[in-house]
């Protein structure tokens, strides 16, 4: 997401950083010196979870669809444009003439094979939620069908053709996703269970190879792939990875010229205010709290309520981050996504559970005599990355002191243990972000679906539920109406039953210096497009 997408972010920002190109008699080349604050946990597409994954896959493997110099959407393994029925079901992709790493020719099978292992439950994926756009996706998860009844074949070693579960307006887009890029069959089949748990376990079909990545390991390198079908907009010889968790370090490299570019965070931006390295930009990732809706205590309702008015947007934000985040009083964030009419999604649907004291005071009251208790221990998981730290330091702070008699205890732990704490349900609170995969509402809403493998706050309502069908099925061509039923989902899910608590809207903020061009982040958070980096 993606977890990610699509994908599940959890605090993960990615950490930059680019060095002066090696220069020889015999030829220029151009080495890009880049961090992130977290290992890759997975080069599998149909495993991955974390946005340092998702960066890493989106760098060696390319789908349908991904995107461009000024992140617009453009071809990608497909070339020209998809042939569509009159229902807007059915297209049929023509794949572009392209090779893997080694040497084969990306073909349709390659997207059958993964996408039938994305929906295989076997798999176990995370992300296989998101197939259920494709006929069958769903009943296929579930083990209901069998892979080969997805709708997805290939009509020849080039024609991709694809049955949709209803029209989706927003599908090259969606097909973007590191969940929907190719795999060969062959080469995947023979490698068995090693299949992309190291770099020498996965070929690629992008602009990039993965070396250096042994499963474990906090160092890892990007190399440009002669295969490529488009390398020679592919700029440069090879990107090199290191885990630094630290912000300041980022920073203290960067005043010591030893690398060209960093997102950074908190306290370590004030040395930068009115320079012109510093750079801001509000992103669509959002920072919320998780709340378990199955735990005894926090299954009550006016309990997450009061927890969800408890703090300071404004000054956590403001005072805290420094990012240029901003205050979230809903799931969909600002400048995301814009109604039939043009109007902006967050704006024209009003606020939902803004800081309100006084509101969160007399809802803990109504908890206390529901639970019949008049004090509650809360533990808060977070990641252990000092965003996210100080973030769950903040929220501690305002919600003992706005609710007397609930406390709030600090877990700290690696995110991958996080996101594993909360998929198992063993939590009470979490922190951590969402990067969207696609400009739509129900790239969020679908998350807390009853039976969404993401869904790690346990809510389930079924007639949230069958807004979400109706949103996906019946509304699907009808914008006004599909509109009007998102806005009703996300007021039940938030206003009403508090199922988790926005906290802020994620800004980016990073240093760049003038010898670095092409670098862009993707759309939907902090994750880099390594394809038209430059080093001058």
């Amino acid at each position: 997401m993606h977890y990610r997408r699509g994908f599940i972010l959890g605090a993960v920002a990615v950490l930059l950083a680019a060095a002066t190109p090696i220069s020889s008699v015999a030829a220029k080349s151009t080495v890009f010196h880049s961090t992130s604050n977290a290992t890759i946990e997975s080069l599998d597409s149909t495993k991955y979870a974390l946005a340092v994954s998702t960066e890493a896959i989106k760098a060696y493997a390319e789908g349908l669809y991904t995107y461009g110099k000024t992140n617009q959407v453009v071809p990608g393994m497909v070339t020209g444009q998809p042939q569509v029925n009159a229902a807007k079901t059915v297209y049929t992709f023509t794949i572009r003439a392209a090779k893997w790493s080694n040497g084969t020719a990306v073909t349709a099978d390659d997207f059958v094979y993964a996408w039938q292992r994305l929906a295989n439950p076997k798999t176990a994926s995370s992300n296989a939620y998101q197939i259920d756009i494709i006929k069958n996706g769903a009943a296929v998860r579930a083990g209901k069908k069998s892979v080969s009844e997805l709708g997805v074949k290939a009509l020849s070693s080039h024609k991709l053709q694809v049955t949709l579960t209803q029209p989706v307006p927003y599908l090259k887009q969606y097909l973007t996703g590191a969940s929907f890029v190719p795999i060969n069959r062959k080469y995947a089949e023979a490698q068995g269970a090693k299949y992309g748990t190291s770099a020498k376990h996965v070929i690629a079909n992008g602009p990039f190879i993965v070396k250096g990545w042994t499963g474990i390991n906090d160092k890892w390198t990007y190399v440009r792939n002669a295969n490529y079908w488009d390398a020679k907009n592919v700029k440069l010889d090879k990107a090199t990875i290191q885990v630094v968790k630290e912000s300041a370090t980022a920073a203290n490299l960067f005043d010591n010229q030893q690398i060209d570019y960093a997102v950074l965070g908190d306290s370590n931006l004030q040395r930068y205010t009115g320079k012109k390295v510093l750079h801001k930009a509000t992103t669509p990732t959002i920072g919320y709290i998780s709340i378990n809706n199955k735990r005894t205590t926090t299954s009550n309702r006016h309990l997450r309520l009061a927890l969800a008015q408890a703090f300071n947007k404004k000054s956590l934000t403001k005072n805290v981050l420094k990012d240029g985040s901003t205050p979230l009083n809903g799931l969909i964030p600002t400048n995301f996504a814009k109604s039939p009419s043009g109007k902006d999604y967050r704006n024209s649907t009003g606020q939902f559970l803004t800081y309100a004291p006084s509101k969160a005071k007399a809802n803990w009251k109504l908890a206390q005599k529901e639970l019949n208790k008049k004090k509650v221990t809360l533990e808060l998981l977070v990641a252990d990355t000092p965003q996210a730290k100080n973030v769950g330091e903040y929220l501690q702070g305002q919600i003992e002191k706005n609710l007397a008699g609930v406390t709030i205890s600090i877990k700290s732990v690696p995110v991958a243990q996080r996101i594993a704490a909360e998929k198992a349900g063993n939590y009470d609170l979490a922190f951590g972000t969402w990067a969207p995969d696609y400009a739509d509402p129900v790239d969020f809403l679908s998350l807390y679906q009853s039976a969404s493998d993401l869904n790690f706050s346990k809510y389930q309502n079924s007639s949230y539920d069958q807004k979400l069908t109706a949103i996906t099925s019946t509304l699907a061509t009808n914008t006004t109406a599909r509109w009007q039923k998102m806005q009703a989902a996300e007021k039940q899910l938030i206003q009403q039953d508090a199922a988790l608590a926005p906290v802020y809207q994620a800004g980016v903020t990073y240093l760049q210096r003038g010898d670095v061009s092409g670098l862009n982040l993707s759309p939907f958070g902090s994750i880099v497009n390594y394809k038209y980096v430059d080093v001058k």
